[in-house]
């Protein structure tokens, strides 16, 4: 449209100049022309000089239209410009939104189709699990670690399946041994309980306040060793049956052992730190060389012949705690080890430790502060 406009205006304008060059002077001043003849000087003078006039305002107007013109077709090219881009923008995020779109119900149907299968493979397992044949029952137990590497949004499901297994079966055989449990470990519940210990996820989300249940079962003579061990944190052991067990570096913190059979356990390098080892937890013999046993509780526990060498004892509770009198198997540890524990006068220590330098003067101090927190319904200190 402008294209058009500006070309009727140019010829408008060529023709209005042309006539205007012609007949321009004789307009202007037709009555002092007329006096001159063709032959004057003058009169030839006066008319060039109108018709340069003319001439340059001519050009001059045709300069400011063009530039006019072009400058409303460069605003009309950019505004084009605009559009189209504003349009090939907004396919763009249409075509983005689109592929977005596409690739989310790709990838539903990707995490449906893997729910899928991980159920397919949960069922199958659990169904190997619950056959009469251990080796099926063995198969069951590999299939559901698989499951766990591949989905550890599943594994809290799975070890808590794992760890009721393993208290039924030490509840059965406890009933089928009159009450106690057997000296040996069936190989499914061995298998069950290392599948739980070597998780390579180790404790994660709400596994940290859902511990592990272990109370009253089986697992003497069970070895960890090899297996960095981390998915045991906060593990309720109560009354279980761990004698001759090789836990050794396992990270047990915050673990309860409360009645648990450990003796000749090997616990060397774990840490046991704040764990329950208490109310007559037998760790007779046991090794706890170089464990960090700090505010660990081991009020009542036996620990005549137990190793404690290079052991953290830090804030330890060993009020009522066997370490060995004549006539027991004596414990090993050193008197600074003792200073660092809370020890009271109920502490059964053996004569050369209780004789030790300045261990008499601990226990009274530490007898003191267990006495005042009774008298204020509190429980004593740990730290020594």
């Amino acid at each position: 449209m402008l294209q058009f406009l500006g070309i009727v205006v140019g010829i408008g304008a060529v023709g209005g100049l042309a006539v205007l060059l012609v007949r321009g002077p004789w307009w202007f001043d037709g009555g002092h022309l007329e006096q001159l003849t063709k032959d004057d000087a003058p009169k030839a003078v006066m008319v060039t000089g109108f018709r340069t006039a003319i001439v340059t305002f001519g050009l001059a107007a045709v300069a400011v239209i063009g530039s006019y013109l072009t400058w409303k077709n460069l605003q009309a090219t950019r505004e084009a410009l605009g559009q189209t881009q504003k349009r090939d923008n907004e396919q763009y995020a249409m075509a983005q939104g689109n592929l977005e779109h596409a690739r989310k119900i790709d990838r539903e149907k990707q995490d449906l189709a893997r729910e899928g299968q991980i159920t397919e493979r949960y069922v199958k397992a659990v169904g190997l699990f619950s056959a009469e044949s251990s080796i099926s029952r063995l198969g069951g137990i590999y299939a559901l670690e698989r499951i766990m590497t591949d989905s550890p949004e599943d594994a809290l499901t799975i070890v808590q399946l794992l760890a009721g297994s393993i208290r039924e079966s030490s509840r059965s055989q406890r009933e089928e041994n009159n009450g106690d449990n057997p000296l040996t470990v069936r190989e499914t519940d061995r298998a069950a309980f290392l599948v739980i210990a070597r998780r390579n996820n180790g404790v994660i989300g709400t596994e940290r306040t859902r511990a592990l249940n272990f109370r009253r079962v089986n697992l003497a003579g069970v070895s960890l060793v090899g297996i960095q061990v981390s998915a045991l944190f906060g593990s309720d052991f109560t009354g279980a049956k761990m004698n001759n067990a090789d836990f050794h570096g396992a990270s047990l913190m915050d673990a309860r052992f409360s009645k648990a059979n450990l003796r000749r356990a090997n616990l060397s390098q774990c840490d046991l730190s704040r764990a329950q080892v208490d109310q007559h937890a037998d760790l007779q013999h046991a090794c706890l060389d170089h464990a960090d046993l700090s505010r660990a509780n081991f009020r009542s526990a036996q620990l005549q012949g137990a190793s404690f060498k290079g052991a953290n004892l830090a804030g330890a509770d060993l009020h009522e705690a066997r370490l060995g009198i004549d006539g027991e198997s004596i414990a090993i540890i050193e008197a600074v080890q003792l200073l660092q524990a809370h020890v009271t006068s109920s502490t059964q220590l053996p004569p050369h430790l209780a004789s030790s330098e300045g261990v008499a003067e601990h226990i009274e101090r530490c007898t003191q502060e267990h006495i005042q927190g009774l008298e204020h319904g509190e429980e004593p200190p740990l730290q020594p």
